[in-house]
Order: C-alpha cells, then structure tokens, then sequence
C-alpha cells in the first residue's frame, strides 16, 4: 500500500498572470476550489498518509493555506530554490522517502477516481493516462497488450497512440536511486521521463493505468472553459 505522496508545486504559472502574481498556482480557484485542493483531498480519501509539497513560488502562502487544513500534520513542506525540472523536484524530495511513492502534478485537474487508481493498481511502477484526441500536443505512451509501456515521446508529431501522460505516477523506493543519477537533459533540466526510461532500459516493468479525465489548467481560457462548464458535467468528471 502506498501511503506517501510527493505533490510538485513550485511553479510561477506566468500563463496565469495576472491571477498568479498574487497566488501560487496550485492554489489558483477553479469553481471556487484551489487547484490542489481536490488533489489533497483525492489523496486522503485514497488512504495516503503523508503529503510532501515541493513548493517554490509564493510557498508561504502554500504552506499557510495547508497550514488551515484538517490534515496539516500529514503536511510537509521542501523548498526548490532552482526551478530545474520535474525530475529535479522529485529529486528534493528523496531524502523524505523511504517506501514507495506517488508523484502528482499540482496544478491540473483530474477525474475522481484518478488517484484511486493508480494507488490501486497491483503494478508498483505506474503512468496514469488518459486518452486524448490531440496526442500530438501531449507527452504520450504507448503500451503492448498488457498495458506495459514500451515507449514514451514529448508531442510527437506522428503520435503512436493517443495515450497522454496525466500527471499522476506510482513509484517503488527503488526509483529513487533513478533519480539520484539522473543526468541534466539537452534543456538543461532533469526530466521526470527520462527517469522512467531508465527504468525499462534496466527492465522494469511500467504500467499505464487509464482514467477518464484530467485537465491541465495553463492558462486563463483554459479556467474559462472549466468557470463555463455545465455543472452536471463537471460534477460527473471532476467530482
């Protein structure tokens, strides 16, 4: 069972401005409710026991928001000073690690049973995924028939399934030595995937696990969009 999550939130979100010169993206409001809030709580109602924000931009208010929750011992807080890539953020968080681990974007918004699962699934390396009809602006996967992934592209321009990366990953404590040795990459950053490649190089199994929906919240229409959603439909997706 997996019982510690690490919650990457140390972005500016520059797209979001002027909304985030005054608030951290991940606690941006969509319908009310901070990005990260439901993420928080979709953690918990899955059984995880301990939250490990990365936090960066605006982290004082991050840490006072979850400061205020009714689950703030679970709560704890590392600071990534050099915005140097999701991989280097998860790189921070190793020391606080000693089992495995689920990694979650904090600023996207996910179906609600997406957390459950990829916690529940029996693989201990897992891609949540969801299925996309415009691949080709997504990092995606492809799997073999079992639903082991076999390759992974950033926005390919002739995508070899519609398979997008969700933001939402299951690791065993043994990823951590991936991501300790995980070199910079041509943009001058560590990179989550590249890590995940490591792994199947070295022949660790990597499952994707599909869910119905998840929305990465980038830009002000994209929150239009969401404010401008039936809410039937929200509901029924989102929670």
């Amino acid at each position: 069972m997996v019982r510690t999550a690490v919650i990457l939130g140390a972005g500016r979100g520059t797209r979001l401005r002027p909304i985030t010169d005054t608030v951290p993206k991940i606690l941006v409001p969509v319908r009310g409710v901070p990005l990260c809030d439901r993420i928080v709580d979709s953690l918990i109602a899955a059984g995880i026991e301990r939250i490990v924000f990365v936090v960066g931009y605006l982290s004082e208010r991050i840490v006072a928001h979850y400061g205020r929750h009714p689950h703030s011992a679970k709560f704890e807080y590392i600071e990534q000073v050099t915005l140097d890539g999701t991989g280097g953020a998860v790189r921070l968080a190793l020391p606080a690690i000693d089992e495995d681990f689920l990694v979650v974007f904090g600023d996207s918004l996910f179906a609600r049973d997406a957390v459950a699962s990829v916690v529940d699934s029996p693989a201990r390396t897992v891609i949540g995924v969801v299925e996309v009809p415009d691949p080709e602006r997504y990092g995606i996967v492809t799997t073999d028939a079992d639903g082991t992934i076999v390759g992974i592209e950033e926005k390919p321009e002739r995508p070899a399934s519609n398979l997008a990366i969700a933001g939402i990953y299951k690791f065993s404590v043994d990823a951590k030595r991936y991501f300790a040795d995980l070199p910079l990459s041509p943009r001058g950053e560590y990179e989550m995937p590249d890590a995940i490649r490591m792994m199947m190089d070295d022949g660790i199994p990597v499952a994707a696990v599909t869910f119905d929906g998840m929305y990465d919240v980038g830009t002000l229409a994209q929150i239009e969009e969401l404010e401008a959603m039936d809410d039937a439909a929200f509901a029924e997706t989102f929670g």
